[in-house]
């Protein structure tokens, strides 16, 4: 599926992946005795497919993502509960601090928490968090393309093109609503004013 993606796109799912198993085990963790490395894989290379034109609906990104890595692999004969895994783990990629809960580190699979790590890890994280040397081999494989920022204007892009994508209190509405102020942008005052409870 990386070829549905441009290249700062897929860089960084393969990014994500590395530096999640390299932070996995800094933690301790081992592939296929702690977490199953295929699940993790499969939510790093997929969880941004939402941003491509294969995958995109009119849906935020995440859940486009996650819709379509679940028929990719339901088309591929995976229909047990891995699937149910790599949909919440890409759906749950940018909800900020989910993984970071030791009741859903307890309760969610492994794999889910592993992957977001490593997606954060490419984001907004830095070397100091990988192995000496580490990020400096993997970005010689697979370089940045403008990283982070390209992938910002992806997502922002999307918004503008159909507003439905960049929901307000989502990360895709957050960041059109910081980038472009000017857009329609319904606060949470707004919301409530237009319930039925005159609240």
């Amino acid at each position: 599926m990386t070829d549905a993606q441009e290249p700062y796109l897929r860089n960084h799912s393969l990014r994500s992946f590395l530096f999640a198993r390299a932070a996995a085990a800094q933690a301790g963790r081992r592939p296929d005795r702690d977490y199953d490395a295929e699940v993790m894989f499969l939510i790093c290379v997929l969880h941004d497919m939402g941003l491509t034109e294969r995958a995109a609906t009119s849906q935020r990104f995440e859940l486009d993502g996650a819709d379509f890595a679940a028929r990719f692999l339901g088309e591929h004969g995976i229909t047990d509960r891995r699937v149910d895994t790599v949909w919440d783990g890409i759906a749950l990629h940018t909800s900020y601090g989910f993984h970071q809960s030791p009741v859903f580190a307890r309760r969610r699979p492994p794999e889910i928490m592993i992957a977001q790590d490593g997606i954060g890890i490419d984001l907004t994280g830095s070397p100091d968090q990988l192995p000496a040397g580490y990020a400096e081999r993997v970005h010689a494989a697979y370089p940045r393309h403008g990283g982070a920022r390209t992938l910002t204007d992806a997502i922002i892009t999307q918004g503008l093109a159909d507003p439905r994508k960049a929901p307000p209190m989502t990360l895709p509405g957050e960041i059109l609503h910081q980038r472009h102020p000017e857009a329609p942008y319904a606060t949470w005052d707004n919301i409530l004013d237009t319930s039925g409870w005159d609240d």
